[in-house]
C-alpha cells in the first residue's frame, strides 16, 4: 500500500475556476511568479487541468463547463473565497498584481496583527491577500490592538457587530 498523499500535495491545494486558462496562467506569472507544471486540454480544446507552482504551493486551474456547474467568479458574479499569500515585500507584490491586470480592493497598509496587509481581485474574479509579519504578536497583543482598531472612527465593524453575522465564537 502507497502513501494516498503525494508528497507534493502536503495540505488543501486551490483548484480554481476560470474563463481563460491563458490568461489566468499571464497573470499568475506575472504578479505572483508562477510556474506552470502541467496542462491538460479536453477534446473541445478547453483546459481541464492546469498546475501552476506559486510561492511553493500548488494552484490548480480549469476551465468552465457550465454544463456540469463548474463555473468561474464572472459568470457567479463575484466570490466569497479569498486566497492568501504570504509575501516577502506586500507593497511590491501589490503594485506587480496590479500592473499584471488586477483591481485593487484594498491598498497596502500596515495591520493591527502585525502584518503588512493588502488584496486584489485577479482578472478572472478570484480575491487574493498578500502580507508580509512585521511584528511577532501575542494573542493577548493583537486582541488589545484589534480591540483599538474597531473603536477607531471610519474602520469596519467586527463581525458580531453587524446585524445577521455571528461574532467570534458564537455558534
Amino acid at each position: 500500500m502507497t502513501d494516498a498523499t503525494p508528497e507534493e500535495f502536503p495540505g488543501a491545494t486551490p483548484h480554481l475556476c476560470v474563463r481563460s486558462v491563458d490568461m489566468a496562467v499571464r497573470f499568475y506569472r506575472e504578479a505572483f511568479d508562477a510556474d506552470e507544471l502541467t496542462r491538460s486540454s479536453g477534446p473541445d480544446g478547453r483546459v481541464w487541468h492546469c498546475e501552476l507552482l506559486v510561492a511553493g504551493g500548488r494552484l490548480l486551474l480549469v476551465e468552465e463547463f457550465p454544463d456540469t456547474g463548474t463555473v468561474s467568479p464572472e459568470t457567479l458574479g463575484g466570490t466569497p473565497v479569498t486566497l492568501h499569500l504570504f509575501v516577502a515585500d506586500t507593497d511590491a507584490t501589490y503594485r506587480r498584481a496590479l500592473d499584471a491586470g488586477a483591481s485593487a480592493l484594498m491598498p497596502p497598509a500596515d495591520a493591527f496583527w502585525g502584518d503588512r496587509y493588502a488584496q486584489v481581485v485577479d482578472p478572472s474574479g478570484h480575491r487574493w491577500s498578500m502580507s508580509t509579519r512585521r511584528e511577532d504578536l501575542s494573542g493577548d497583543d493583537i486582541a488589545e490592538r484589534g480591540d483599538r482598531w474597531r473603536h477607531e472612527p471610519g474602520n469596519p465593524p467586527s463581525p458580531g457587530e453587524v446585524p445577521g453575522t455571528m461574532a467570534e465564537g458564537d455558534q
